[in-house]
């Protein structure tokens, strides 16, 4: 049985798009130590009394509706920005962790625990 306590929303806000997004991904799952009373955030309860997520195996999956309301904002200029920039702070944090990576230690360089070799 599902229950629905709030009207859908007549348009995917910031609020949603997490919870929508990682449902979609397959990476809602449930979390009983970061969310004690759910096993979720607020958020996607939210999205659940809304009707866009229902309970899946595990975790919690997008409704028919939660879809195609994802699909209709992925597809609007808001949508393709909002992808778009993250697509480019995805990009770029991995070239800042690329740059700050130093190459790995010889293992000579590992045992040598005080810095005076041999």
């Amino acid at each position: 049985m599902t229950f629905s306590f709030e009207l859908p929303p007549e348009r995917l806000t910031w609020y949603h798009l997490g919870s929508l997004l990682a449902a979609e991904a397959g990476r809602l799952t449930y979390d009983r130590g970061q969310y004690s009373v759910h096993g979720v955030s607020n958020n996607a309860i939210a999205c659940h009394w809304a009707g866009l997520l229902v309970d899946g195996d595990g975790g919690m999956v997008l409704t028919g509706l939660g879809r195609t309301m994802l699909a209709d904002w992925k597809a609007s200029p808001d949508g393709q920005a909002w992808l778009l920039a993250e697509r480019s702070d995805d990009e770029h944090d991995q070239e800042q962790h690329a740059a700050t990576q130093q190459p790995a230690p010889t293992v000579a360089e590992q045992l040598d625990l005080f810095g005076v070799a041999s």
